[in-house]
């Protein structure tokens, strides 16, 4: 493969990730908000947030005050 080649299959790989990326992103925001104008789903959402949590909010209030040894 030569230099030029080289570069430009870079540069066409580079493109496309990023084509590909704002794409994706662009999607999941848009999924993201159609998903939570569903009553349904944000209720369950924040029932498993909390779920989830809960616990790991006492386990770091508990072990706060105390520092790890190296």
């Amino acid at each position: 493969m030569t230099n030029l080649e080289r570069l430009v299959k870079a540069h066409t790989e580079a493109a496309t990730l990023t084509t590909i990326s704002s794409a994706t992103e662009r999607i999941a925001e848009e999924m993201a908000r159609e998903l939570l104008k569903d009553e349904t789903f944000r209720a369950e959402m924040q029932a498993l947030v909390r779920t989830h949590f809960t616990p790991t909010l006492r386990a770091l209030a508990k072990n706060g005050g105390r520092r790890r040894k190296r």
